[in-house]
């Protein structure tokens, strides 16, 4: 996980190499079916970027669920 460069309401993703909106993990695991557990595997394994936000809450980047250069999830 990296310190996150904000600009308004989006921060800036190293993968994606644009701004983008931050999901909770839920909210991530929600929009991408899959369970929590995968979403936090997916960041374990570098296919998603994370943030740490106020120390607790992790955000992962909204644009890397969809956008990868292979497929996350069929």
């Amino acid at each position: 996980m990296t310190h996150p460069i904000i600009v308004g309401d989006e921060v800036w993703c190293p993968r994606c190499k644009k701004y983008v909106q931050l999901l909770k993990i839920k909210k991530a695991a929600r929009v991408a079916d899959v369970s929590c557990k995968t979403i936090y595997r997916y960041i374990e394994e570098g296919k998603v970027h994370s943030v740490k936000i106020a120390g607790a809450t992790t955000r992962v980047c909204s644009s890397c669920l969809f956008e990868g250069r292979e497929p996350l999830f069929s």
